[in-house]
């Protein structure tokens, strides 16, 4: 059976997936995952593996809609019920509060992800859909828009 494993801990979490997983699910920001792969090579070549016969995936909360306007009011509004207003926010504030989080109409959700996650390395993209995903349509858009991505 195949093992997939999923978190941020570059020590532990890393090494175990280095050592008997399939797969690795990276859950970070964004900007993080160069870091995140980088340790991730040092806890293959640990143990004596081969990095490139470890998948892995990228876990991104994504607001899609085809007005990229109301993905972004999603956003805000799901923000604002954890007590975070991006309108109020400064740069830093809103980058921590956003940096797992892909938003925009289709076309922007797409080059998010292929140059925020896909061109740092990672391997495929593990998606909720966190403020709009029970709505109809809206898991058939996400899987249009993000399926030439990882066919590629």
């Amino acid at each position: 059976m195949p093992i997939l494993l999923g978190g941020s801990g570059e020590k532990k979490t890393f090494a175990l997936a280095a050592r008997f997983a399939d797969h690795l699910n990276i859950i970070c920001g964004a900007s993080e995952l160069p870091r995140k792969l980088e340790a991730l090579n040092a806890r293959c070549a640990e143990v004596g593996r081969d990095r490139s016969t470890l998948e892995t995936s990228y876990l991104a909360f994504v607001f899609i809609d085809e007005n990229g306007d109301r993905a972004r009011q999603l956003q805000h509004n799901l923000l604002l019920g954890r007590g975070i207003d991006l309108s109020n926010a400064s740069d830093e504030e809103r980058a921590a509060a956003t940096a797992q989080q892909i938003c925009g109409a289709p076309d922007e959700v797409a080059e998010q992800l292929k140059t925020r996650v896909l061109d740092a390395g990672i391997d495929g993209i593990i998606v909720n859909l966190v403020a709009n995903g029970h709505e109809p349509g809206i898991v058939e858009l996400a899987g249009r828009t993000l399926r030439p991505l990882v066919d590629a």
